[in-house]
Parts: structure tokens; C-alpha cells; sequence
């Protein structure tokens, strides 16, 4: 989509692709770990009768915001891939 906006179906196949695959991993010590675990757990995606795509949970719920900052992270992530690390000039970074 040339206009900027992600179809959902993207986003939420960008993050059932990491954590089909284990790539995906919550810091135990992120504040809201836990409640980002349930989110992902609760969220179910549903294919009707005319095979239009639903998501449950989407945007419903107290925490799913969680959820959709997850999933524009690791859509970008995939998109454009890991960023090169940065060579730093010769001499810095050094501790004495």
C-alpha cells in the first residue's frame, strides 16, 4: 500500500511468522511483560464464512494496544530487515 497504512493481516502474519519460527522473545523485565504474553495468547484470528479475514481482540480490549506496537515493530523489522552495526572511528568506544 503506496499511502502509508499496513493491512492487518500483515502485521498480525509478521508476528505469527517470529513466534512460529522462535525468533520472537518477551524480557521478562519489560513492565509489561506479562500482559503482552496474555494479549498474544487471547488474540485469535478468524476466517468467516465469505473467507474475510476478522481479529479478535483487536483494538478491544485494555492492553491490545501492546499487541499492535509489537506487531508495527516486528512488521518493520522484517521489512527492512537488521540494521548494520556501526563502526565507530578508530580509538573511540575504548575504555583507558
Amino acid at each position: 500500500m503506496g499511502d502509508g497504512r499496513v493491512p492487518k493481516k500483515d502485521l498480525v502474519g509478521a508476528v505469527q511468522a517470529v513466534l512460529g519460527t522462535l525468533r520472537l522473545k518477551i524480557a521478562p523485565g519489560l513492565p509489561l511483560a506479562e500482559v503482552l504474553a496474555k494479549e498474544l495468547e487471547s488474540f485469535r484470528v478468524k476466517v468467516t464464512a465469505d473467507r474475510n479475514e476478522s481479529f479478535e481482540s483487536w483494538r478491544e480490549r485494555d492492553h491490545v494496544d501492546l499487541v499492535l506496537a509489537l506487531a508495527l515493530a516486528v512488521w518493520t523489522g522484517e521489512r527492512l530487515g537488521p540494521r548494520p552495526a556501526r563502526r565507530l572511528p578508530l580509538g573511540l568506544g575504548r575504555q583507558p
